[in-house]
């Protein structure tokens, strides 16, 4: 398994409960990364760095050296990938998020020509966290559609993670569909059906593309009593309980549109839980009572986290299929978002939550009192989340299910 990082952020987090659980199924498995945690997993882990030439800051190095650096760097990896996979003599190659080493840190010397060494290797299945991998640059096109046909310099949102200069993003676009085009073996999962078709629009669309849901280890994400979770948090209840989650600060999150949501929510009082990499810097009302927790490690506090709430919230305005969304439906805690990417196959009506009818901070506004306005008529929909989770999103399902197209190949 080859990836940026190793269990940090969504992505990573979802390939190593996918890690884990084929291990569970007998599976050998090494992860190949550019940041390793440096804990002790059932994986073997394997560091991927340009790590001399790390020494060297692009900084202090003048136009053409930094250029001569950078491709130095990422073929002393690509020689690094190549030797590693050697002596592992894979069976597969399962991919999953590079932008991370790509993007965001050129002194690793990570590129897409790892995906070239991949292919040379062993059948190579890349498994799609988001669009990235047939976009110029990046992980979420909003309203744009130029990686049907091309991205350019004409990009809207150059600026945005993963950051990429407009005078390369063509070159970007067309060095992928250069690869998919050379390597017609490579294989897509996607975790959604949303992203599975936008794939097959772009460059993907000659490769057999498989919908293989996230797994959950369900024996951890359960439910549990709302009064016994609220108190372990030392949270006293105001009303209904909203949770969100994420870095609410970012746009993808949709941390401004659940706020202005909020200040139109005719419901009163309540109390919003959230936890996440950054704070919301922002007082709503006197009749909103705010607790938040931050970045939380563990999954059996995250667990709590989902249990003290009566609707957890995800106001993101584009999103694939997201973890956060999965791991409160199989708490039992029904969710409200809008109809966007893969949340609308996790979100269904009145069985896992509510879905706003656009991406409005009015709309949800709106759905949000009329989840409330069930739930106080006495809507319960626990069971349904947990059966939904048990029979869509265990671990040992989504393992099979890869064993199975490993197999194939």
């Amino acid at each position: 398994m080859l990836s940026d990082i190793e269990t940090s952020g969504g992505a990573a987090i979802a390939a190593s409960r996918l890690a884990e659980a084929l291990i569970q199924l007998d599976a050998q498995v090494t992860r190949i990364v550019s940041n390793s945690d440096g804990l002790e997993h059932p994986w073997s882990t394997k560091i991927l760095r340009a790590q001399l030439w790390e020494k060297v800051p692009l900084k202090v190095l003048g136009f053409a050296s930094k250029r001569l650096a950078k491709y130095t760097r990422e073929r002393l990896v690509c020689q690094h990938l190549h030797n590693l996979l050697i002596k592992l003599s894979p069976d597969v190659i399962n991919v999953h998020n590079l932008h991370g080493a790509c993007n965001l840190r050129p002194s690793s010397g990570w590129s897409l020509d790892l995906l070239a060494i991949c292919a040379h290797h062993a059948p190579t299945v890349w498994t799609l966290h988001d669009m990235w991998s047939f976009t110029g640059r990046c992980v979420y096109s909003y309203d744009c559609y130029k990686f049907l046909t091309s991205c350019d310099a004409l990009c809207p949102t150059p600026t945005e993670y993963p950051t990429l200069s407009p005078n390369y993003i063509a070159k970007s676009w067309s060095y992928r569909k250069k690869l998919f085009t050379k390597y017609q073996d490579l294989v897509a999962v996607s975790p959604s059906h949303w992203l599975a078709r936008e794939a097959n629009h772009g460059i993907w669309k000659d490769h057999r593309i498989e919908v293989i849901p996230h797994g959950l280890p369900l024996e951890v994400y359960k439910p549990i009593e709302k009064n016994i979770a609220r108190k372990t948090l030392g949270i006293e209840t105001y009303g209904p309980v909203l949770i969100a989650a994420g870095n609410l600060n970012e746009r993808r999150k949709g941390g401004r549109i659940l706020i202005k949501a909020l200040q139109k929510v005719s419901s009163r009082p309540l109390t919003l839980i959230t936890f996440g990499q950054k704070l919301l810097q922002v007082k709503i009302d006197d009749n909103i009572r705010i607790h938040q927790f931050g970045y939380i490690n563990s999954e059996r506090m995250k667990v709590f986290v989902y249990n003290a709430g009566d609707l957890f919230i995800h106001p993101a305005p584009v999103d694939n299929l997201p973890l956060v969304v999965m791991e409160a439906i199989a708490c039992g805690t029904p969710v409200v978002g809008f109809a966007v990417g893969g949340v609308s196959e996790m979100v269904r009506p009145r069985r896992t939550g509510w879905l706003a009818d656009e991406v409005s901070p009015e709309a949800l506004a709106e759905v949000i009192d009329t989840a409330i306005a069930d739930i106080h008529s006495g809507v319960d929909l626990q069971s349904l989340c947990r059966v939904v989770s048990e029979t869509e999103y265990r671990s040992d399902l989504q393992a099979q299910r890869y064993l199975d197209l490993f197999k194939s190949l």
